[in-house]
């Protein structure tokens, strides 16, 4: 038997037992109801003076202020209410006031207060379920499940038959422990047989849990409960396309236009598939029919430029129809940027750079949530040597993807262009940590740090990329230069810088390098042979040019030296090295 207060469901009944029966007998109820309340009292600490008066006065004044404060909720005026129940607890420490004052702290937004109260009721009567479910209401009223969880699992404890903890507690477990939370919807459904709700909720577990054939099961046992029910028909669907049998998904769908010629959500779904297995044709048919039906939807003008778009592949005529379509979707939803990202992707396709720029810039401002956008806008910056844009550019599209890569790489060039060396090591360090076999960051970043004579890691960078690529022609390059800079292992520089010309012969840097090994070599020859071609395959810079100028110095040559260090000092006016060789004559 609960001791305790009983819990008044109705405070006016008191009322009227007062009218009809002799004080000495309500209480006498009362004290039959709370027989254990005495001994507990002396386990407690004394929070406020107990007034003096008997038992028997102290009783009364408590089931009085209990009364009002009963009538004071019936009112829905909590805050008196739990004054009342305050004032009760002076005269008698019953667990049902401390169960009615948290119950009225916790509506009043007073979470602390209310779950003190209700954990002193808990521990006057640790079996009383009520007080149990009353303290994790309040837990998760306060965004504390995980004590609620334990205060379920306590009353499974005591009562394992209790379903209405069983589902609580199911799906408090859905989102932490999916596998338990499972575990307990199947145990809930042999216990109280099938029902839609709970098969549904099994259902939805074993799709996050990637478990597709019990998820189907689950929902075609719910079809056989409730046949008609279009929404359990369209999850079905999802579950067989997202398994990978597509071949159900659609003999669903099928079946649901074929009953309702009208089912928008079944001609949308089937129309989504077929985008998934490339069949545009048949998906623009489909999205067409739904433009029909509603010729002011944006989202469906969209999706049927989409289906447009796919089919240029193989018919370009088709991209004037999917761009009218994407400007009429962006007036519909100006706000959104996935109607930009195709209208860039078609200017790029058809050559307009600046206009797909524009479109593209525009999905950056949008938020657009794929890369790709920002990576066009980002690489074209870059090229126009707009450093400063770059770094602006991708430091907040580091916000929206944390973990891609090619942002890091992006703000370590535009940083080392702009001669910030340690935000360009930094950044490109995190692109590397996130894509360790990409072979360009490796070299952008050995490249950084040999720039800044940190030749110990940049030479152990080259030697990683040459066991990933033992034929990437750029680490053959660009490792080829450093050690003939240095004047180090000038056979080996001179074998990778033969293989990287051999990959790419028209490559000015490339054909520089070999040059310039050959120079260090005292193979002027040479050296002047492939210097040359690098100047006449075009773009080459003022390096390649001062290059020249000191290859024809040792070949006795100082007027044609001074000509093309003259060449090197009007690409790179600031360079004071070229300019006191011109001013000297010699190097």
């Amino acid at each position: 038997m609960q001791t305790g207060f009983l819990v008044i469901q109705d405070p006016f009944q008191y009322i009227d037992i007062m009218k009809n029966v002799a004080l000495v007998a309500l209480f006498g109820l009362f004290l039959a109801g709370c027989a254990s309340t005495r001994t507990a009292d002396q386990d407690l600490k004394k929070e406020t003076e107990t007034p003096l008066g008997s038992a028997e006065e102290n009783k009364e004044r408590a089931l009085k202020h209990f009364i009002d404060g009963a009538l004071f909720d019936s009112k829905e005026d909590y805050a008196r209410a739990a004054l009342e129940y305050q004032e009760a607890l002076r005269y008698d420490k019953n667990p049902a006031i401390y169960y009615a004052l948290s119950k009225d702290y916790s509506i009043l937004g007073k979470h602390s207060l209310a779950a003190e109260n209700a954990r002193r009721a808990i521990e006057l009567d640790s079996t009383n379920i009520s007080y149990r479910e009353n303290l994790a209401g309040i837990y998760l009223n306060a965004s504390q499940p995980e004590l609620a969880i334990r205060e379920y699992e306590a009353i499974l404890a005591l009562d394992s038959s209790y379903a209405p903890a069983w589902y609580t507690l199911a799906r408090l477990y859905q989102t932490r422990k999916p596998l338990k939370a499972v575990e307990m919807f199947e145990r809930l459904i042999d216990r109280e047989g099938e029902s839609a709700d709970l098969l549904v909720q099994a259902a939805q577990l074993y799709l996050a849990l990637g478990r597709f054939a019990e998820a189907a099961d689950r929902l075609e046992r719910v079809l056989r409960l409730e046949p008609g029910s279009r929404l359990i028909q369209l999850q079905l669907a999802e579950v067989y396309q997202k398994s990978g049998d597509t071949k159900k998904a659609v003999a669903i769908l099928e079946k649901m236009i074929e009953i309702d010629e009208n089912d928008v959500q079944a001609i949308a779904a089937l129309a989504d598939i077929a985008m998934e297995q490339r069949k545009f044709e048949k998906a623009a048919v489909l999205f067409g029919k739904l433009l029909e039906k509603d010729s002011d939807n944006a989202e469906i003008k969209l999706r049927l430029g989409a289906a447009y778009f796919g089919q240029a592949e193989q018919d370009t005529l088709l991209l004037d129809k999917a761009r009218q379509m994407f400007e009429e979707a962006a007036e519909g939803m100006p706000g959104n940027w996935r109607p930009y990202w195709y209208l860039g992707a078609i200017a790029d396709m058809q050559g307009e750079d600046s206009v797909s720029t524009d479109y593209f810039e525009r999905v950056t401002k949008l938020g657009g949530e794929t890369f790709d956008a920002w990576w066009v806008v980002g690489t074209r910056a870059f090229e126009a040597n707009e450093h400063e844009k770059v770094m602006d550019l991708m430091e907040k599209a580091r916000r929206l993807f944390p973990q891609e890569f090619r942002v890091y790489l992006l703000l370590g060039l535009s940083a080392s262009r702009l001669e910030r060396n340690d935000a360009a090591v930094e950044n490109l360090r995190k692109a590397l940590e996130l894509n360790p076999g990409d072979i360009n960051t490796i070299s952008s970043l050995a490249l950084t740090l040999d720039n800044m004579k940190r030749f110990e890691e940049s030479d152990s960078l080259y030697e990683q990329a040459l066991r990933l690529d033992p034929n990437a022609h750029i680490i053959l390059n660009n490792y080829g230069y450093s050690l003939a800079e240095r004047g180090l292992n000038l056979k080996r520089a001179l074998e990778m810088a033969a293989r990287a010309v051999a990959a790419d012969s028209l490559n000015s840097s490339y054909l520089d390098t070999i040059g310039w090994v050959y120079y260090k070599l005292g193979n002027y020859i040479e050296a002047e042979r492939y210097i040359r071609k690098a100047i006449e395959a075009g773009d080459a810079s003022a390096v390649v040019h001062d290059h020249l100028g000191d290859v024809y110095y040792k070949l006795n040559d100082p007027a044609k030296a001074v000509e093309y260090w003259k060449k090197a000092l009007e690409l790179e006016p600031k360079n004071d090295q070229i300019r006191s060789k011109v001013e000297r004559g010699s190097p």
